[in-house]
């Protein structure tokens, strides 16, 4: 009797170069059923390709957000990423830890409430209203310069002020705070698709299929693909 053939339509977006005998799957493919030594048929090609190996690969790269619906890698990712890939956006957001005084300033009164200047707050998506680092003057001397000052509220920001940057608001002028800051430990996770992937010599815009929170500025994507190993290579075009 002749050998069994199943065939299975998998119909989701792949990627593969012509020349190479490797092609990438979208993240939304399931390919853990297909077998070593299975032909498969890519697109409208008339050519089947044995498959020797397949593996599941996890692919992380740092990114800037452009807006919130673009991100920007700094390298040309190829079939790395690709149309309708699910993928996991992960960012911190930050606080500042510690503040001295850098300069005294001077008209300033005991009691001030002062804020750092600089930095972007993290979107408050219940009242809009932002969580700035406040600190409160303990110390002045005769004229107002300041002596000593008390961090009060640590702030939540997705991108911190500089480590040495004016100080606002209080009854004076021309203080200047050093800071420590720090990434908090708890990372924030989104979930988007990729709707569109720009290519060009030296980076990759990722189209979103829908927005990030307002303000994020940077943070690291994770996708998971599986691969497929080919006996040779390809000879269509590239898809």
């Amino acid at each position: 009797m002749p050998p069994t053939t199943v065939r299975k339509k998998y119909g989701y977006t792949v990627s593969v170069i012509q020349g190479t005998n490797k092609v990438t799957a979208c993240a939304k493919a399931q390919w853990g059923n297909i077998r070593d030594n299975s032909f498969i048929l890519i697109d409208e090609d008339k050519v089947f390709y044995q498959v020797i190996d397949r593996k599941k690969n996890v692919y992380r790269k740092k990114v800037t957000v452009l807006n919130s619906n673009q991100l920007r890698i700094d390298e040309n990712t190829g079939t790395t990423l690709g149309t309708d890939d699910n993928l996991s956006f992960r960012y911190r957001e930050f606080q500042i830890d510690s503040v001295e005084i850098n300069n005294k300033g001077r008209g300033y009164k005991k009691g001030d409430l002062l804020k750092p200047e600089g930095g972007i707050c993290k979107y408050n998506s219940s009242d809009e209203i932002d969580i700035p680092a406040q600190c409160k003057v303990t110390q002045v001397d005769d004229e107002g310069r300041i002596l000593s000052i008390e961090l009060i509220n640590h702030g939540l920001y997705n991108l911190p002020p500089d480590d040495s940057c004016g100080a606002l608001s209080g009854s004076g002028a021309g203080a200047l705070l050093s800071l420590v800051s720090s990434a908090k430990d708890i990372v924030s996770i989104e979930e988007r698709g990729i709707s569109l992937v720009e290519l060009s010599e030296n980076k990759s815009i990722l189209h979103l299929n829908h927005p990030l929170p307002p303000r994020v500025q940077g943070g690291e994507i994770e996708v998971e693909k599986w691969e497929l190993t080919l006996n040779r290579d390809y000879l269509g075009n590239s898809k």
